[in-house]
């Protein structure tokens, strides 16, 4: 039996009463609630306030990076990134390291077992992310980073910054590692600690320049990278290995006057260069035993004076240009020094009063 009028308008009015009498119940018990721990209501205000007041801009190439919270995983792309945040004591979660540097064949989404220079700071392994060439989003993805940071493509930026803020270095002709530290600094709360590791090496480049004095004031010095006989570069006091001899007190051999911190130059044109002391790193894919030999082996290079008067040493690239940072320059320091110091013994003996 069909319902009639009069029952459809009551069953409306019910209804109305039901859904209204409802609303008036859920009101009354937020209220309630509210009341009853007005301490929470207020935590709530506060720490949307204080997250605000916090919050941390800063400018890079591709744009302004905002952090408003302290980022507790922190996925480092390169090498350099991995130096500044081990500088400031800061563990990353997930690591992306150069490809010609690669240890073993980590595979994405595993723990890097050995990193080359700073795996000794490490006291976790970060997971492996793939290379700053080609680094995995989805690996980078499942660690669910709070901040990524590195030297990253402009093409990289918006992927990587959709899945957590993201903060680009930029490349090493532009940005010393000081400013990427204070950069950092800013970032994660540690401005006074990023000073304070300035300051030190500042120190420690007083005491080695101090030291090497003796041999920097008397001889010049040339420093060349060389993944092959037939790929030679001379780098000038421009570029991050160039500028920490610079600063040490050595003058650098460069042929002619150039903007750019590499100079190619064929392997005949050498012994056409007067240089006391050769640096020799080892690039590309090469390594330093490689370079060596080859070096060892080939007529021109061991014609040179610096070669005759066993004055060229061999260093690894991955180390002296790639990583770029402050602990890559304690380490540099350590290992001039190591080279380098004994020469003085070739140095004339001043005669002393009796």
């Amino acid at each position: 039996m069909a319902p009639t009028a009069p029952g459809i308008k009551k069953d409306w009015l019910y209804a109305q009463v039901s859904n209204k009498l409802l609303l008036l119940a859920t009101l009354t018990l937020f209220s309630i609630a509210g009341c009853g721990n007005p301490a929470s209501r207020k935590s709530v205000d506060t720490s949307s306030v204080g997250s605000e007041a916090s919050c941390r801009s800063i400018q890079h190439r591709s744009g302004v990076t905002r952090i408003c919270e302290q980022a507790q995983r922190v996925v480092a792309l390169d090498p350099h990134a991995l130096d500044l945040l081990l500088t400031l004591g800061i563990q990353p979660v997930g690591y992306a390291e150069d490809k010609r540097a690669l240890v073993g064949s980590p595979k994405s989404g595993e723990p890097t077992v050995q990193v080359k220079y700073l795996g000794d700071r490490l006291t976790r392994p970060p997971i492996h992310v793939g290379t700053w060439q080609t680094p995995s989003l989805e690996a980078i993805l499942k660690l669910k980073p709070d901040l990524i940071l590195g030297r990253i493509e402009p093409s990289l930026y918006l992927p990587l910054a959709k899945i957590a803020p993201t903060l680009p270095l930029e490349p090493s002709s532009q940005e010393r590692w000081q400013d990427g530290l204070l950069k950092l600094g800013k970032a994660m709360n540690r401005e006074a600690q990023a000073q304070r590791e300035i300051e030190q090496h500042q120190q420690r480049m007083a005491i080695a320049r101090d030291k090497l004095k003796p041999i920097t004031q008397t001889s010049k010095l040339l420093l060349l990278a060389v993944s092959a006989t037939n790929q030679i570069e001379i780098f000038t006091d421009t570029t991050y290995a160039g500028g920490l001899l610079k600063d040490l007190g050595f003058q650098l051999v460069i042929p002619r006057p150039t903007n750019s911190g590499e100079i190619n130059i064929s392997l005949e044109a050498l012994p056409q260069i007067n240089a006391d002391t050769i640096i020799v790193m080892a690039s590309g894919n090469s390594n330093v035993e490689q370079v060596q030999k080859e070096w060892r082996n080939n007529p021109i290079l061991q014609s040179l004076p610096a070669s005759q008067a066993k004055r060229v040493h061999f260093v690894d690239y991955q180390l002296w240009s790639r990583i770029e940072g402050p602990i890559a320059a304690e380490l540099i320091l350590k290992q001039v020094q190591e080279l380098l110091l004994p020469a003085k013994a070739l140095l004339p003996k001043v005669e002393t009063e009796s």
